[in-house]
């Protein structure tokens, strides 16, 4: 085997067992959302570390809003007004325990891997940003269900387009 083709072989292997280690780390990382959504919670993070787990019991506790939206997807031809109930983002750091003064953004993960930064600064805007459960007085349906979007779905109503909204919430990430 001459040089070159012994390069090749050996990046080959490199890759090989580079790609193997991440789906084994995305597999157990994947299996922990996909717990945290068919418990119905949401792992609430302060600089990577859970501080508190919300769950329906918890949300229930809390002032709920319903409000309209309209949701724009690149499968509509045109926005669908939807009437949603859910709860104020900011309020549910306060039920966590966090405090958002002098942090600067929260990541909020869903278990299909897409991952939303909202500034501080969005959040405490007033009726923008809520944590939803409700579609039109029913439940969101799960993430095994054809049409399902929950059980938690961001919704931010000053998202002109509705890109940064994201289903299936199960993680949210104070930094």
């Amino acid at each position: 085997m001459n040089k070159n083709n012994r390069i090749i072989v050996i990046i080959l292997a490199v890759l090989f067992i580079t790609t193997t280690i991440g789906v084994i780390v995305n597999q157990r990382y994947a299996a922990d959302r996909k717990a945290l959504l068919e418990a119905t919670e949401i792992a609430v993070r302060e600089s990577g570390q859970e501080v508190a787990r919300l769950n329906m019991t918890v949300l229930g506790s809390m002032k709920t809003v319903e409000f309209t939206a309209r949701l724009k997807s690149s499968l509509m031809e045109k926005p669908k007004e939807h009437t949603y109930t859910g709860i104020a983002f900011a309020d549910l750091f306060t039920a966590a325990g966090i405090s958002l003064e002098e942090k600067q953004r929260v990541l909020v993960y869903s278990v299909d891997g897409y991952v939303v930064p909202l500034s501080i600064k969005e959040i405490k805007e007033f009726d923008n940003i809520y944590l939803v459960y409700k579609d039109n007085g029913n439940y969101l349906g799960s993430y095994e269900e054809a049409d399902g979007q929950g059980p938690y779905m961001i919704v931010i109503r000053g998202d002109r387009f509705s890109q940064r909204w994201a289903k299936y919430v199960c993680e949210l990430d104070v930094q």
